[in-house]
């Protein structure tokens, strides 16, 4: 974990679509331990250099999962200093 300091943090809310997604027994392994690592990303930076925005506005934004493995869907509600994981895409 880097230096932050708690109210530096982003909280990240997933989706009920994503608890479901992080919940099924078929997900392999990889790809949910990809989705917490990114998930810990995104509450360090959710402008991660690696993320595209999804909207003019940039507060959708979309992460490709390391080797391939997909891609997480989320917005940036800044207004309530929250990110919302909205939906994982395996590949």
């Amino acid at each position: 974990m880097s230096d932050l300091e708690p109210e530096d943090l982003w909280p990240v809310e997933p989706s009920e679509a994503v608890q479901d997604a992080l919940a099924d027994p078929k997900l392999s392994v990889e790809l949910f331990s990809a989705i917490v690592a990114l998930t810990v990303a995104i509450a360090e930076d959710p402008w991660l250099p690696d993320s595209t925005a999804r909207d003019s506005a940039g507060d959708w934004r979309r992460l490709p999962v390391p080797h391939g493995r997909g891609l997480v869907e989320y917005v940036i509600d800044t207004d309530h200093h929250v990110v919302r994981l909205t939906r994982i895409i395996p590949l």
